[in-house]
């Protein structure tokens, strides 16, 4: 961890599209960088250890990190990926308690960092932007929902066609061949993700590609009509759907 002075403007700008801060004037936002601090982690650098005390919130700036749980083995086990403009650590601000889970850097990556201190005096007297946390953590839930059930199904193939669509809803844009998810998912976090072996996902990910299911576009998945139309046909895109 090393702590790295900041561009206001550019910060500012980073900080004023997360969706947490969409409803702060310019003056509270400036407010909020005077009293916060950013830092940078290498890959795999431990960002907050399981049972840390909760005296933070994290703000990812720039690069990616995984929550995961360690097991009694010392094996990881993951529960989600995070991105730019998502934030953590605000569950243990609200209620006092340590975090139940590990966050590692999965690249080189900034985070801004919200004393409880800073979190009380901007955000306990603003309803919108208390509202903006209750929608997040909902958002969660329902995301560590899916995964518990996508876990649940035997199929490998199956596991992965409802992981990557997952994706394309909450990291995809849309272009007029398909739809590019905007983070790089190399095959080995896919398949911890949804605890198969990275083999079976080479296997799986080649069989699309082949199919004219996905394809690549620099380090970026991009998945095609026929992706969709075939995950639409499945008994598990129905399941998920007329649950939520």
């Amino acid at each position: 961890m090393i702590r790295r002075t900041f561009d206001p403007e550019l910060a500012t700008k980073i900080v004023r599209d997360v969706p947490l801060f969409s409803c702060f004037s310019h003056e509270e936002i400036a407010s909020l960088l005077e009293k916060a601090a950013i830092y940078s982690y290498h890959k795999d650098e431990i960002i907050i250890h399981a049972d840390d005390p909760a005296r933070r919130m994290y703000i990812i700036l720039k690069g990616r990190v995984r929550v995961v749980e360690i097991t009694a083995g010392g094996e990881e086990r993951v529960m989600a990926f995070r991105h730019r403009g998502d934030y953590f650590g605000d569950m243990g601000l609200l209620d006092g308690r340590t975090d139940f889970a590990t966050v590692i850097a999965m690249e080189p990556s900034r985070v801004l960092l919200i004393s409880k201190e800073a979190f009380d005096e901007l955000f306990l007297d603003n309803n919108k932007a208390l509202l903006q946390v209750v929608a997040v953590l909902c958002r969660r839930l329902r995301e560590s929902w899916l995964f518990h059930n996508i876990i649940g199904i035997n199929d490998a193939e199956s596991k992965i066609r409802a992981t990557l669509a997952h994706y394309s809803t909450t990291l995809g844009t849309q272009d007029s061949h398909g739809v590019i998810i905007n983070s790089v998912f190399s095959q080995q976090s896919i398949a911890d993700r949804v605890q198969i072996t990275r083999e079976t996902v080479t296997r799986v990910l080649r069989k699309m590609k082949d199919q004219n299911e996905i394809e690549m576009v620099g380090r970026h998945f991009k998945l095609l009509p026929v992706f969709f139309d075939k995950y639409r046909q499945s008994p598990l895109y129905k399941n998920f759907t007329a649950d939520r």
